[in-house]
């Protein structure tokens, strides 16, 4: 059992951001009352399929560290007691300049045990350029209140291939985040998305402004030293010590279902993607109104779960690919997979063509 849960606030809307928020909303109670309306009546109940496995939720945005932190809490508690959740791994999502040590302390005292910090950069200078309103000093400060409140998995933000960043700043970033306490980095390439303020700026493309050659430079230099530090890699953008990967995005990378609450905020069960619409005004008047994006056949189901299981280190068992030989002989010809010996995933050369390979199998 599965819960992702959307926060869609933010004190300012990062330029690069293309995920649905709203910025500079004064009170967020009424959304969050909205969102424990849904949860207490949405009718949804565990399903027996899950039963033995390890339960997650998790908390995203948006910032929810900007929403009511009182608010946060009750939504948590009452996932818990809705759904009777006892144990497991209870994540949120918070920005340095909005998170503080009593929030902190507030968060934990409700259930949450794992904190995802978007620190983006250590540098003052890359941080500008990304429009962030926290420093470098902000964001250290910010994992500090983390370890203040009680968190020991603290998971910690990059993006690379931002214009003036370079690859040594990108090492000393992830030595500071380690030294700090960071058990888990996440590590993401600048993509410019549609509809956005960098569309306007970079124009669709940033080869212009980041070589290409530079960038994954970046992206594999990162990875192999995160690795080296103990960091291993166990998924395309995911970095951690043994133990402390990300539970909740695991059961998305092995195509698990997964309930989703909020607005924006997309969920899969029973074999049907749903949604909510990405607007806050709507979603208070009817918080438990979904759309059905898409209902998946069984081999779509196969198809995707390949296609997620070759995003993680370990890839996918030779058991799944069967019926998918030819897709699967194409890609290891072109250089993309490897073969494990009991199943197949990328190859160094593959962690760059990532979406050709994945494009198969949509």
């Amino acid at each position: 059992m599965h819960i992702y849960v959307h926060i869609p606030f933010c004190a300012r809307k990062c330029p690069y951001c293309g995920f649905y928020s709203v910025e500079g909303v004064s009170n967020t109670s009424p959304y969050l009352a909205a969102l424990r309306k849904e949860i207490i009546f949405s009718g949804i109940v565990p399903s027996a399929s899950y039963e033995g496995e390890v339960s997650t939720v998790y908390f995203g945005g948006g910032t929810p560290s900007y929403a009511d932190a009182q608010g946060i809490c009750a939504t948590l508690t009452e996932i818990l007691e809705k759904f009777g959740i006892s144990d497991g791994e209870f994540t949120i999502e918070v920005n340095p300049n909005s998170f503080t040590a009593d929030k902190g302390r507030m968060y934990r005292e409700a259930g949450f045990n794992r904190i995802s910090i978007g620190v983006q950069s250590l540098h003052d200078d890359v941080l500008k350029t990304l429009g962030r309103l926290h420093s470098s000093s902000e964001a250290l400060a910010a994992i500090e209140a983390a370890k203040e409140a009680g968190f020991t998995n603290i998971s910690c933000d990059l993006i690379l291939g931002v214009p003036g960043e370079t690859l040594e700043g990108l090492y000393e970033d992830a030595d500071k985040l380690i030294n700090a306490g960071a058990k888990h980095i996440s590590m993401y390439s600048l993509m410019i998305e549609e509809g956005t303020p960098f569309e306007d700026l970079y124009g669709g493309k940033l080869d212009q402004f980041v070589d290409e050659d530079l960038e994954r430079r970046m992206y594999h230099g990162l990875r192999d030293h995160l690795d080296s530090k103990g960091l291993h890699p166990y998924e395309i953008s995911n970095c951690a010590y043994k133990g402390f990967e990300s539970r909740h995005n695991i059961a998305y990378w092995k195509g698990r279902e997964y309930y989703a609450f909020g607005a924006g905020a997309h969920g899969y069960l029973d074999s049907v993607r749903f949604m909510h619409e990405e607007n806050i005004e709507k979603y208070l008047l009817d918080p438990i109104h979904v759309e059905v994006e898409e209902t998946l056949s069984e081999r779509d189901k196969v198809k995707e779960k390949i296609m997620l299981a070759l995003r993680t280190t370990e890839g996918v068992n030779k058991t799944l690919t069967q019926g998918f030989e030819e897709l699967i002989d194409k890609n290891i010809k072109a250089g993309y997979l490897e073969d494990t010996g009991n199943g197949y995933r990328l190859s160094r050369k593959g962690l760059d063509f990532a979406n050709l390979v994945f494009m198969d199998f949509i």
